[in-house]
């Protein structure tokens, strides 16, 4: 086994562990520490971020990243894990569902709201994980926990099944919101297919397969820098002096930039661009929450930087995109949720004289 840092966007396939494919990949690479960065179930698909050595140490703030996912579900019939894992407890009739129903129906759950979690979850009931009290044929009682379902859309509707794709809040279980839906229409639903398509900030990047690993030529080419992990917090670029000190935990004076709130961190880089660590600026002084190291020397980090830099500007660029076309899909789901609850209201383009009278 070998030190190794950086990060792999992995595309987990359906019928593994999170755990049992990290040990996979782990070996694959040869790496000493692995760990990923929040639990798919085992019927799931899509991105599972997994960090290397040093790369261990965020693990812990993607736990917060807003998620993007697509589920498929089927309408008349409920399971005890509220997915096709799970052993059926109803069957009922499905109603007739216009599409404008379901549209309704799905565009409701658009926004901050309290949810209801599965019986079959990691959340802790006085200690113990409620899926394993589940298993023991224990009664389970979970307290509704809040959410934010950040945009969602209905992409399919035929019969039965229904598909949407929704970016959401941490916390939030995707197999719940499709069993509200069929609660909504009486018939009940459960999940047939959930892919995870994001990861906050890693969004429309490649990810790879157990078989691309084993097939690539150098497989540490397909590894992201450490850094890569927190690349939509801002950077902070300090002089020599400032960094040994930052590296020493001795808080120097630092009042270059504005802060956006005393919680706020940063990425810290030296002036030849090496990433430091994390911190946090509080009385104009620079302090030191988590110092990263590993990272490469010489001719290896140039060469390392450089692929970095043009990687990074390419995840920029296309993370722009990607926010101007959320932004733009949350103004059209909120305006449908809105046309939905009122809807004899002209929506705002409607109204005589533009959006300005």
């Amino acid at each position: 086994m070998r030190d190794l840092n950086g990060v792999l966007l992995f595309d987990k396939p359906p019928g593994y562990t999170s755990n049992g494919v990290l040990q996979q990949v782990r070996k694959l690479f040869g790496a000493k520490k692995a760990g990923h960065t929040g639990s798919l179930d085992p019927s799931a698909t899509g991105m599972l971020p997994i960090c290397f050595g040093e790369a261990t140490k965020l693990c812990g703030y993607m736990l917060d990243a807003e998620k993007t996912y697509q589920v498929t579900a089927q309408l008349g019939i409920t399971t005890d894990t509220e997915d096709a894992d799970g052993e059926v407890l109803t069957r009922a009739q499905v109603p007739d569902i216009t599409d404008q129903q379901m549209a309704e129906a799905v565009a409701s759950f658009h926004g901050e709201q309290m949810q209801r979690p599965p019986i079959y979850s990691a959340i802790k009931k006085q200690g113990v994980r409620a899926y394993k009290l589940a298993r023991q044929g224990k009664e389970v009682e979970l307290a509704p926990r809040p959410i934010n379902v950040k945009s969602i859309s209905l992409t399919d509707f035929s019969n039965d099944t229904f598909t949407l794709e929704l970016r959401v809040s941490k916390g939030t279980y995707i197999r719940s919101i499709a069993r509200d839906i069929g609660e909504h229409f009486g018939c009940g639903a459960h999940v047939t297919m959930l892919r995870r398509l994001a990861v906050s900030p890693f969004d429309g990047q490649s990810m790879y397969t157990l078989e691309d690993i084993d097939k690539a030529s150098d497989a540490d080419e397909l590894l992201l820098a450490t850094d890569q992990v927190i690349s939509d917090w801002r950077p902070l670029v300090v002089d020599t002096e400032t960094a040994l000190r930052y590296q020493n935990g001795s808080k120097p004076d630092f009042d270059a930039i504005q802060v956006n709130s005393p919680e706020e961190l940063f990425r810290v880089y030296n002036s030849e661009d090496r990433f430091l660590g994390l911190g946090r600026i509080a009385a104009g002084k620079l302090e030191t929450v988590r110092l990263i190291g590993g990272q490469l020397t010489d001719e290896a980090g140039k060469a390392a930087a450089k692929k970095a830099a043009n990687r990074q500007a390419e995840i920029e660029r296309v993370a722009a995109k990607k926010a101007a076309n959320r932004k733009a899909a949350d103004k059209k789901t909120a305006m449908k949720a809105a046309a939905a609850k009122f809807p004899n209201q002209p929506l705002p383009q409607e109204r005589k004289g533009g959006l300005g009278q």
